[in-house]
């Protein structure tokens, strides 16, 4: 179900109970624009504070325009799954000195476009957010009593001549009619906080209050005098504000409430977007940042991890294609995976999606994610008890729990995120060093070039003459270390901190002399 600024109130109650009751969320995000070029290439050399460094400040740049959820329910009388999905329209939103921007870059537009993104609904229908530090930052306003004339100094002339217009048609009705209600439809929640107060101020006088059954109606009462006139508190006009500017926020505070488990696949840049869009921006400790999210999300399930991770567990003809989304979900859904045959859940999608199911497309993609997650439960809790038998959720979660917060980390030296904890040591070979013998100048491309056949590796300069290589296994390394044994090109060993660097040489020569 696709949710926008104008059907999210009348379907709020409907998600926070199926929310509620649900045994985890999956979640999906689409992105303005994506980590390319050579500053941010993933490399085997990357450790996980390395790479958070490098995108924290770019990522400041991109926001999540679409936010797919899906909600799984289990129905132990039947054993089944009952997924419930909902696509969220995301757009950022200007008022007073917040100005929330971004960046959306030409690769990315021509990658939703063939996917079918329907840009209007972001734009013209996309719910607004609210960080947790910006929140901070408009309570306080209001606390000061500046939030108000903040709000009106932002207004464009478009809205300054409707701010004028509705006092206007207000002044009228006062002069000319001797009705007790007028009535004003105002359609933006922020010129309706701005059209109650100002006409408190200009008119004394009168009453206002929103309009029962229809929060876009301003009630205005000739005075106190009039059958049941009230005048709705300045502080609950705030909150009906901030609930409305809060938008997609509520959601993420519900999820926090509630602390369902998280399932993603492939999560680590959605968490980074996550905590500078809901949360604030990304602090200076990778630890901090990790902290936070633990604190928000305390359960985390990475698909893309689990699926290394068991595909392991395979023979090279029973394992799937790659561990893409897309591969997965049609290798489980399609029944190819051998260790899955028997006393299977059954899952079904509740609420359809609106539009053709297709991936990339963030609800649908959630969904995909949490039945993957469904079935690698099952799979993992038949292994523990031997045999393969029905499985509930809490069986299956208790499985699972060796994934437990464990992020996936695309080629980095380190394989995952421990989102509760401290990262796992490198797990990659240790660093090769490489130095020509003809150049006055390595030539880092050629380098990599030449060693590329020997599998997957990372090469970078270690000095005019020199470089370090880092390779995904041990494998490669023992291929290159013989290849290039007595090479007339170059010589390659491995790395040694006190052989291949200046400071280590010195510390090496000082000791020995120092013995002496």
């Amino acid at each position: 179900m696709e949710i926008t600024k104008y059907n999210f109130v009348e379907n709020l109650d409907n998600i926070t109970k199926n929310l509620k009751k649900s045994c985890f969320v999956a979640f999906d995000a689409e992105f303005t624009a994506i980590l390319a070029g050579e500053a941010f290439k993933y490399r085997l050399f990357d450790t996980n504070e390395e790479r958070y460094d490098r995108i924290k400040t770019e990522v400041n740049k991109m926001i999540m325009t679409q936010i797919g959820l899906t909600m799984f329910h289990y129905e132990r009388e039947r054993d089944s799954y009952v997924a419930v999905g909902y696509t969220f329209y995301l757009c950022p939103q200007s008022f007073g000195d917040i100005d929330q921007s971004f960046v959306f870059q030409a690769s990315t537009l021509d990658f939703l476009c063939k996917h079918k993104f329907d840009f209007n609904k972001f734009i013209y229908e996309g719910l607004p957010f609210l960080s947790k530090a910006e929140l901070a930052k408009v309570q306080q306003d209001m606390k000061n009593k500046t939030f108000l004339s903040k709000a009106i100094s932002s207004l464009d002339m478009a809205d300054e001549k409707l701010l004028q217009q509705y006092c206007s048609e207000v002044s009228k009705w006062l002069c000319n009619s001797d009705e007790g209600t007028m009535y004003l439809d105002i359609e933006k929640p922020l010129m309706r906080y701005i059209v109650h107060n100002e006409i408190r101020s200009r008119f004394p006088d009168v009453l206002t209050t929103d309009s029962l059954g229809n929060s876009k109606m301003v009630l205005i009462y000739r005075d106190k005098n009039v059958e049941s006139a009230n005048s709705a508190p300045i502080l609950t006009l705030e909150e009906n504000l901030i609930n409305c500017l809060l938008g997609f926020s509520r959601i993420i505070s519900l999820l926090e409430t509630y602390k369902k488990p998280i399932v993603g696949h492939n999560l680590y840049l959605d968490l980074v977007l996550l905590h500078n869009q809901f949360i604030g921006p990304l602090p200076k400790k990778y630890s901090t940042f990790k902290n936070n999210i633990h604190n928000m999300f305390p359960k985390l399930y990475d698909t893309k991890f689990i699926a290394w991770e068991m595909g392991k567990k395979l023979k090279s003809d029973e394992v799937w294609k790659s561990t893409a989304l897309q591969d997965l979900y049609e290798f489980f859904s399609e029944g190819k995976c051998k260790k899955l045959q028997n006393e299977l859940n059954f899952i079904k999608l509740s609420t359809p999606f609106n539009v053709k199911q297709t991936y990339h497309e963030a609800g649908w993609d959630s969904y995909c994610t949490g039945h993957i997650f469904i079935r690698f439960g099952h799979w993992a809790a038949s292994e523990n008890r031997g045999r393969s038998r029905a499985v509930g959720p809490v069986e299956k979660l208790a499985a699972l729990a060796h994934y437990c917060n464990k992020v996936n980390i695309i080629r980095g030296a380190v394989q995952y995120v421990n989102m509760s904890g401290v990262d796992p040591a490198r797990h990659r070979p240790a660093w090769l060093y490489v130095r020509t013998l003809r150049e006055q100048l390595i030539n880092v491309d050629k380098v990599a070039s030449i060693l590329s056949s020997f599998g997957s590796i990372d090469v970078k300069p270690h000095g005019y003459r020199s470089a370090l290589i880092a390779a995904n296994s041990d494998y490669t390394v023992e291929k290159i270390l013989k290849r290039f044994n007595n090479d007339s090109e170059y010589r390659i060993s491995r790395y040694s901190v006190y052989r291949h660097t200046t400071a280590g040489r010195v510390a090496v020569w000082y000791a020995s002399n120092t013995n002496t």
